[in-house]
């Protein structure tokens, strides 16, 4: 990692309704794509997995250096994030599990069929401060017949409800392999919307490679020096994309009371 895009993950990391100063040094490196089952020390071993449309049970182990690892770090606002998505780009979910028996354990509702990929994210307690998270994948599938969905082609505009996002610079390209600026306002009526913190942060936008599936995480720069929300609706997030190639971005936030969720697709050269 760059030691620029190693300074914009600290950044990434802070809460947003405060302000972000940056470090001295630049964060240790701890973060993976969660790609793999197992990175620097931790395994996510599957124990319950669904198997069928509807209703269902992701149930993860997870072990470390010392062991089962059932305390971590709260990191906007929860302990773990969890995050499931279809290989086609599809059926994004954003869960918070809990420990039951030993297990992170969420309930989870499946759609339809096809190849899926759960993703843990968290931050050991022992971790210094600023440094970015493990995060580990494991596959599975649900059978049957599968309505495939293509991925979008890149749009300026999106919709949630009443709410507009709209992408500052339309769909302009992107430059890989060094950092960028990724701007997205919501309004409604015309006007910028009133956000709300969700999770500690005034949206999340989850980035997955459309080849790899690989998930980069991020969360906005703070909008002033107070941490408030931004007065013009404006989303800012500073994010550095490895690979050439498309990139499927799921961008939640809370206005009005609800968290709504839009879909935008980028393409970095």
């Amino acid at each position: 990692m760059t030691l620029a895009a190693s300074v914009a993950a600290a950044y990434l990391l802070a809460d947003s309704r405060g302000p972000a100063p940056a470090p001295a040094l630049p964060p240790a490196a701890y973060h993976t794509d969660g790609l793999s089952d197992a990175y620097d020390g931790f395994r996510a071993e599957a124990l319950t997995l669904p198997t069928a449309r509807g209703p269902g049970r992701l149930s993860l182990r997870i072990t470390g250096p010392a062991g089962p690892v059932t305390d971590l770090r709260h990191v906007h606002t929860k302990p773990m994030h969890m995050y499931v998505l279809r290989d086609d780009l599809s059926g994004y979910q954003h869960l918070h599990p809990e420990v039951v028996d030993g297990a992170w354990t969420a309930p989870v509702t499946i759609a339809d069929g096809g190849a899926y990929r759960v993703y843990t994210e968290f931050v050991p307690h022992d971790r210094p401060a600023g440094a970015e998270p493990t995060v580990l994948g494991v596959p599975f599938v649900i059978a049957g017949d599968t309505t495939m969905v293509p991925v979008p082609a890149p749009q300026e505009r999106a919709r949630s409800g009443p709410y507009t996002v709209r992408r500052l610079d339309g769909t302009a390209d992107l430059a890989s392999g060094a950092p960028t600026a990724l701007q997205f306002q919501v309004s409604r009526d015309g006007r910028p919307a009133r956000l709300e913190p969700y999770l500690g942060a005034y949206a999340h936008l989850s980035a997955f490679e459309v080849r790899t599936q690989g998930l980069k995480h991020l969360h906005p720069l703070p909008a002033n020096a107070t941490g408030d929300a931004p007065a013009d609706g404006v989303l800012s997030f500073h994010a550095a994309f490895a690979e050439r190639g498309d990139k499927r971005l799921f961008l939640q936030f809370r206005a009005g009371g609800t968290v709504h969720e839009v879909a935008f697709t980028i393409f970095t050269t």
